[in-house]
């Protein structure tokens, strides 16, 4: 006797789409493969080859975007989003996910529009503690809005938005419970995997100072590193970029961190209680980075220095504020728990009622 067909379970299609495959995303994968469901995962997006590890079947959309300041780019990104929406459509269409869940960015709304055009559900997550354009423009087709902080909710419809945290890596929640040193023995200094220029401007002249007390590891951005060639010190550590997981184990054993405040690297350093200076990217969409900012400097962790005051001397300040009160801010920090740690759970217990 033939079995019958339409008896057997039927494995579920998730599509995930947008940006922060590094974090976000892969956090959110992590979590479905520990629980051994049986969906077929894909990707739209830019590639993370991490994704791979997992099974998760990849599908390259670089879309263009409005960006937020005018460079000599952003007439070609523009040109990019026609071609992109078509690309979109095709893909959503070879893949019939039965959900759809969007990090963001331009790629994230081109698929949430095209899968809510077919009729498939789509859940957005807003990794921010504002909100981006494309998730704001997602949102009318969105069935859920996942958030990462309750100071987002008042840029969607409050009937559809839950709260659930920013999903977090499993190489940064490995390092969550790790004791912070007592003392400050490593600085970590970061603008990104493209590297900051402001950044890198006014950290040069203070290297050498700083090295003759700390260990100094620098991600100064791919193709910036050669500008910092010309200093000789053991103590000193400069790359242009690396993977998540490398970059975890790197925020872990650093004491002290100045940085720019992107939502995934705010509260990745939340999650590990970091003491930190923040530099905000003026320019974001509804200033989420400053928003972002705030959140950890309203815990006690965080000094916020605003880009347009960002000297040489106004850093050294500042960082010298930080080492000086360094032993009363883990003090004051020491109850801090980030809202995180329980967030892939929550967002994949929605997707689980939803595929």
């Amino acid at each position: 006797m033939q079995p019958n067909k339409q008896s057997l379970p039927l494995r579920g299609k998730l599509l995930l789409a947008g940006s922060h495959a590094g974090s976000t995303a892969i956090a959110v994968v992590q979590e479905i493969k520990k629980r051994n469901l049986d969906w077929e995962i894909h990707w739209v997006g830019m590639e993370y080859k991490n994704m791979k590890n997992f099974g998760v079947i990849f599908h390259n959309l670089e879309s263009g975007k409005i960006e937020n300041k005018f460079t000599k780019n952003t007439i070609a990104s523009f040109l990019k989003i026609p071609n992109s929406f078509i690309k979109g459509r095709k893909i959503v269409n070879e893949i019939k996910p039965d959900l759809t869940l969007s990090f963001g960015s331009a790629t994230g709304a081109i698929v949430s529009f095209w899968s809510s055009f077919k009729n498939i559900p789509v859940i957005i997550h807003e990794q921010t503690a504002s909100a981006g354009r494309a998730n704001i423009i997602s949102s009318y087709f969105a069935k859920f809005i996942l958030i990462s902080r309750e100071e987002s909710s008042r840029f969607f419809n409050k009937l559809k938005t839950k709260l659930v945290g920013n999903p977090l890596n499993n190489e940064i929640l490995k390092y969550v419970d790790k004791p912070r040193s007592l003392r400050i023995k490593s600085i970590l200094i970061t603008g990104g995997s493209r590297g900051s220029s402001w950044i890198n401007n006014a950290i040069k002249p203070l290297l050498p100072r700083l090295l003759q007390k700390y260990y100094v590891i620098h991600q100064a951005g791919e193709g910036k590193t050669s500008d910092f060639e010309s200093i000789k010190n053991n103590k000193y550590f400069c790359f242009g970029q690396t993977d998540p997981e490398n970059m975890a184990e790197i925020f872990s054993k650093s004491d002290i961190v100045i940085s720019r405040s992107g939502a995934n690297t705010v509260w990745e350093l939340v999650a590990l209680k970091k003491p930190s200076i923040l530099i905000p990217i003026p320019w974001t969409y509804n200033d989420e980075a400053t928003e972002n900012a705030k959140y950890m400097e309203d815990l006690g962790l965080a000094i916020i220095l605003p880009q347009k005051e960002l000297t040489p001397q106004k850093l050294l300040s500042e960082i010298e504020k930080l080492i000086e009160n360094y032993p009363s801010v883990l003090k004051k920090t020491e109850d801090v728990i980030s809202p995180d740690l329980e967030a892939s759970r929550k967002v994949v217990d929605i997707l689980e009622e939803n595929v």
